[in-house]
């Protein structure tokens, strides 16, 4: 008798093609997500095929769906993908399928996907900058991410390349894979920071990049760790998460609180809101030569003095964008905290919910840090 927890999906052949249909959250556009059978092919050579288990939602799939901010309107430059696109980035899953030239994966291997496109081949990619990579520049600014200019992982299954496929720590849940990419931005925000133990923090925003920073700057050893937000719906999950100096700045004067504890200001402040005023207090709440790093993505310019309030302070502003070489030591620490990055996942939802339970609720429920889509449920 057959195995009823079997999909229809998972028994459909493509007639043309004889490749697996599977249903897939695709985005076409700005405003325009659909819940359709798709086809998936072979993996390649140097790729793996996954049955994902679990995908977050990201702020960034929120802008693509409310602005149609980095899809792929011509194809892009590594991929030749254009929209419709398969959303997801930050997911996990098994292998069922391994391509020829793969040797360090296996059927039934778990893995967190590290969602980057990149050639490999240019000057960056060869340095080890490989999220900076010089042939991934669209000339329309879509991203160079799987879910974005190469399908990715809101669908039953994934193809990815091996290099990027990195297995969890044993006993590690799918779900905790999933929490790596949100993790692995906050943990190249640290690492460019320079921070180091004993140093004192300000993270500006509590959204669920502020809070994961917060997590592992606690984890690296910062003694103090501010962490400031309009939305006291977020401030309380900043407290669930153990956080004690939490300032709303609707209610307090944030530099004045944060100097009554450190009379110089901290040593690293971390802007992970991406507005005006959060830079500006950034920049008021961190001490001379200390350190402004930027995490969020701005949606528009900011306005600074460079004299005033760079030069004659001696603030270094650091900016970064994505991860290198992060997902493996990511994967370590989440496995040596598995509690703390569990809590930060709030719902968990189908693919067919994607849209309403997911995407739309992420944009107006403060309550939610991490959404989990699993094709499972």
């Amino acid at each position: 008798m057959a195995d009823k927890s079997v999909r229809l999906g998972d028994l459909l052949k493509n007639v043309q093609g004889g490749m697996l249909l599977m249903k897939a959250v695709r985005i076409y556009g700005k405003g325009d997500i659909r819940i359709e059978d798709v086809a998936i092919a072979d993996p390649a050579d140097d790729e793996v095929q996954i049955k994902v288990k679990d995908c977050g939602i990201c702020g960034s799939d929120l802008h693509a769906f409310l602005e149609g901010w980095g899809l792929p309107t011509q194809p892009h430059p590594i991929t030749g993908k254009t929209v419709p696109i398969t959303l997801g980035h930050e997911f996990s899953g098994q292998v069922v399928k391994v391509g020829s030239g793969v040797d360090d994966l296996a059927v039934g291997d778990l893995v967190a996907v590290e969602p980057l496109i990149a050639c490999g081949r240019c000057a960056n990619c060869r340095a080890g900058n490989y999220n900076f990579c010089n042939k991934a520049l669209a000339k329309d600014g879509a991203g160079n991410f799987l879910g974005f200019s190469q399908d990715g992982g809101m669908a039953e299954y994934a193809n990815v390349q091996d290099v990027f496929a990195h297995k969890l720590p044993e006993g590690m849940s799918p779900e905790l894979g999933a929490v790596c990419e949100p993790a692995a931005v906050a943990f190249e925000a640290l690492k460019k920071s320079g921070l180091r133990a004993g140093q004192t923090v300000a993270v500006i925003g509590a959204g669920p990049i502020g809070l994961v920073t917060a997590l592992l700057a606690r984890i690296a050893g910062a003694t103090r760790v501010f962490i400031s937000d309009v939305s006291e719906v977020r401030l309380d999950q900043a407290r669930k998460l153990g956080f004690k100096d939490i300032l709303n700045p609707a209610q307090v004067d944030v530099n004045a609180v944060i100097r009554e504890g450190v009379p110089d200001g901290v040593d690293v402040s971390f802007e992970c809101a991406g507005v005006q005023p959060t830079f500006d207090t950034a920049l008021k709440v961190t001490k001379r030569t200390g350190i402004v790093q930027i995490v969020a993505l701005y949606g528009h310019s900011v306005n600074i003095n460079i004299t005033d309030d760079l030069i004659m302070q001696g603030i270094d502003v650091i900016t970064t964008l994505c991860y290198n070489n992060s997902f493996p030591k990511v994967l370590e620490i989440i496995n040596k905290h598995r509690d703390e990055f569990q809590s930060i996942v709030t719902k968990r939802i189908g693919l067919d919910d994607a849209l309403e339970d997911g995407i739309k609720t992420l944009a107006t429920d403060k309550t939610q840090v991490k959404i989990l889509i699993s094709p499972e449920i």
